[in-house]
């Protein structure tokens, strides 16, 4: 019976042993995992952010400086971000990256499809791609993308900026008195308020210009409001105040004052929007 009993004592030794390995082994393996768990997600994190710094740079860009590229790369220099065309980038990590410029196509309803419209030149598509290599080998790929487009300057209807989209009338435009403009009319039908910010006139004369009045607000004097104070010649910026135009409603570029005879002067006008764009009518010669 005792030998017997022994028998099971060292079987029963050698079971929980084996049992112990397999719980170490076991546990060991669950560490591995969550150790290259841990180094994958940290390898993707750091992926998702150099994708996102692609995008970023793009951006950066002037929509001038951005061209369609399929091989895109990044470089910095002078402060800034440069595209070129040497993609895909090594960027330290195992990873690459290669950034892409896209046209967009919009259809007769101005809005985005992804083909058979027509190319919209005022909008592209910009792309960052990160691939890596995991740590069990597996090949991994994000890519980020976003619409750029060309707010403060476009060319065409589909996105059309705030100076463009106001209506301007100087068919009637005259001088009073000689040295008074009035008779400019603008016309907003937008749907919302816009703000002209600087008005620039062009005339080609010695006179000088004391003030302009959009309807009975003064928008720039030479007393204020707006800058630069004092009386000033042809082709100043005048920076001023009160250049809201609410929706629906036609405002006159009224007493717009020079210091001398105006009569048969040819005037140009330049409005900017707080958006940035501008919009330039003339050259027109008001009746006397």
């Amino acid at each position: 019976m005792t030998d017997t009993m022994h028998g099971y004592t060292l079987l029963e030794a050698l079971l929980a042993m084996a049992f112990a390995g397999l719980l170490f082994f076991g546990a060991f393996g669950l560490l591995l995992t969550a150790s290259q768990t841990s180094s994958e997600s940290t390898l993707r994190q750091k992926a998702l952010w150099k994708a996102e710094q692609g995008i970023r740079a793009l951006e950066t860009m002037s929509f001038e400086d951005l061209f369609l590229t399929e091989v895109g790369s990044l470089s910095f220099s002078a402060d800034q971000w440069v595209l070129g065309v040497a993609g895909p980038d090594d960027i330290g990590d195992g990873m690459t990256r290669i950034v892409r410029v896209q046209e967009a196509q919009r259809d007769t309803e101005c809005q985005l499809v992804p083909s058979g419209g027509d190319t919209d030149t005022d909008s592209v598509y910009l792309e960052s791609e990160v691939t890596w290599t995991g740590l069990r080998g597996n090949p991994h790929t994000i890519t980020l993308r976003t619409l750029r487009t060309n707010w403060s300057n476009p060319d065409d209807s589909c996105f059309a900026s705030d100076c463009s989209q106001l209506d301007w009338d100087v068919l009637g435009s005259e001088w009073f008195g000689g040295k008074q403009l009035r008779e400019v009319y603008i016309t907003n039908n937008t749907g919302e308020t816009k703000e002209i910010d600087t008005i620039t006139i062009t005339w080609n004369n010695t006179a000088v210009i004391q003030q302009v009045f959009f309807d009975s607000q003064k928008f720039w004097s030479s007393t204020g409001p707006g800058t630069p104070l004092g009386t000033q010649g042809s082709g100043v910026v005048l920076d001023g105040e009160n250049g809201d135009i609410p929706d629906g409603e036609t405002v006159e570029m009224h007493k717009t004052q020079f210091d001398q005879n105006m009569e048969g002067t040819t005037i140009t006008v330049t409005y900017e929007c707080t958006d940035g764009s501008a919009v330039t009518f003339g050259p027109f010669v008001p009746s006397d």
